[in-house]
Formats: C-alpha cells, structure tokens, sequence
C-alpha cells in the first residue's frame, strides 16, 4: 500500500462515519477522474458537504443509496469552514 493510498482509506473511513451520522447519499459522476467516479454527499446542518471516493472504497458506503442530488456550488474552502461549524450535541 503506497502513502497515498493509506491517506485515501483513511479520509474515506471518516466521510464513510459523517455519512452516517447525518442525512447522505451516493453520485455517479460520469465526468469524474477514473477511479473517483463516485461522490458522497452529507448533508449536515451548515449545508452540503461532498467529496469524489475511489471506486474501490465504494464497499464502505453500501449503507447510502445512489441518488441524484443537486450540487450546491460549494467550494473546497467552503465544504471544510461548513465541517468546522459542527457543534458537539
């Protein structure tokens, strides 16, 4: 297993637990870059959060449903200032 791979498995097993604690579902993105064809979406009380998993951690997200979701239009700064405004209940 390279770096890389160790950093992709382990941000993916976090957004796999964000996906559900909070409302989420699965994208296919056509477009996408090979191997990161699928998108988790979550949804948490700031708004929508997403991230392109590789397809070989799809097996991680079979609890969500491949769904079709509009995209919001949030950035990468924007995803990550929406996560640090989660609050502990």
């Amino acid at each position: 297993m390279t770096d890389i791979d160790e950093v992709y498995g382990e941000r993916d097993a976090l957004v796999a637990a964000l996906s559900k604690l909070f409302p989420a579902h699965l994208n296919y993105d056509r477009e996408g870059e090979e191997g990161f064809k699928y998108i988790v979406c979550i949804h948490i009380p700031a708004g929508q959060v997403s991230w392109h998993i590789r397809d070989t951690e799809l097996p991680c997200f079979e609890h969500l449903v491949l769904g079709k979701s509009h995209y919001d239009g949030h950035s990468t700064p924007v995803k990550y200032a929406r996560l640090a405004l989660l609050q502990p209940k």
